[in-house]
């Protein structure tokens, strides 16, 4: 592969093939099937709500393959893999990763930042090869049914937050084809502090749907303390869902406004997020109204 196609794979901007998301919301509660949109002229009503998924941990899990292909690129381009094998990579976004793992290993700054465009090439190539082979990745209980109904329903923008790089997302995500069901993004490539990825998602979301969310009209989901920050940056409902590594104990000292102990559990805060409450044009952000 030539330098510039590893380049334009690091941006996020490789074409991927079109796949469908797997599933049926027939079995799903009636609160979280797809909302019909009103057909008067085919307008379809602007959302009025954002919701923003974290990827590992939240939705799926990747199995070994990211670390792998993240372990291989490091030797590739620093020349060792530093503590990789063992470090917590739970709610950082990837870039930081490599900048703590290499700055352990004795680099400078200008360094890794000289060498991180063709670390993430590598890393892509890698983690696609290592997905298809994996045999422990899997979605999470109740993604399947949630994420196609969330997508189908014009009262919702559904969105990311999350620390892969945007290629990485795509390879993730649409490996089980789960990557269209969503409009906008805001990834580690756009920011290596996970705290402001916050404000370039509702930015992003301004400019696809043409409004401006207030932060309590956004509501993040992940599953680490730091998907809960991300949400107070910005004024959103922090949602933490204890599939991933951090203990439900440790997610409930954040304080998150909802925690579920998967996404099955959803139901009971879409009936509170599109309830009369919010029709009505109060928001039911206290905790008492889950």
């Amino acid at each position: 592969m030539r330098t510039s196609e590893r380049e334009d794979r690091a941006k996020g901007i490789r074409p991927m093939r079109r796949l469908r998301a797997q599933g049926s919301t027939r079995n799903f509660p009636v609160a979280c099937r797809p909302f019909a949109a009103p057909a008067t002229l085919g307008l379809v009503p602007v959302p009025d709500r954002l919701i923003l998924f974290d990827i590992d941990g939240t939705l799926l899990s990747a199995g070994g393959a990211p670390r792998r292909a993240f372990r291989r690129a490091l030797v590739e381009h620093f020349g060792t893999e530093g503590a990789a094998a063992s470090d917590d990579f739970s709610g950082k976004t990837d870039p930081q990763i490599v900048y703590e793992l290499m700055r352990a290993a004795g680099f400078a700054d200008d360094h890794i930042e000289r060498s991180i465009a063709g670390f993430f090439a590598y890393y892509l190539e890698e983690l696609e090869r290592e997905l298809a082979v994996e045999t422990r990745h899997r979605l999470y209980p109740g993604v399947v049914e949630l994420l196609p109904a969330l997508a189908a329903d014009p009262r919702v923008a559904l969105g990311l937050l999350t620390g892969n790089i945007e290629a990485g997302a795509r390879l993730k995500l649409a490996h089980f084809g789960l990557w269209e069901l969503f409009s906008l993004g805001a990834y580690g490539s756009d920011d290596r502090t996970r705290d402001r990825l916050g404000p370039v998602a509702l930015a992003r979301a301004e400019a696809r749907f043409g409004r401006r969310f207030r932060g309590d009209e956004a509501v993040v989901v992940g599953d680490t303390p730091a998907d809960v920050r991300c949400a107070r940056v910005i004024g959103a409902v922090a949602v933490a869902v204890a599939t991933g590594r951090p203990t439900r104990e440790t997610l409930e000292a954040t304080s998150p406004d909802v925690l579920l102990d998967s996404l099955a559990d959803w139901p009971a805060f879409h009936d509170s997020l599109t309830g009369p409450a919010a029709a009505a044009g109060r928001r039911p952000w206290n905790r008492s109204a889950f």
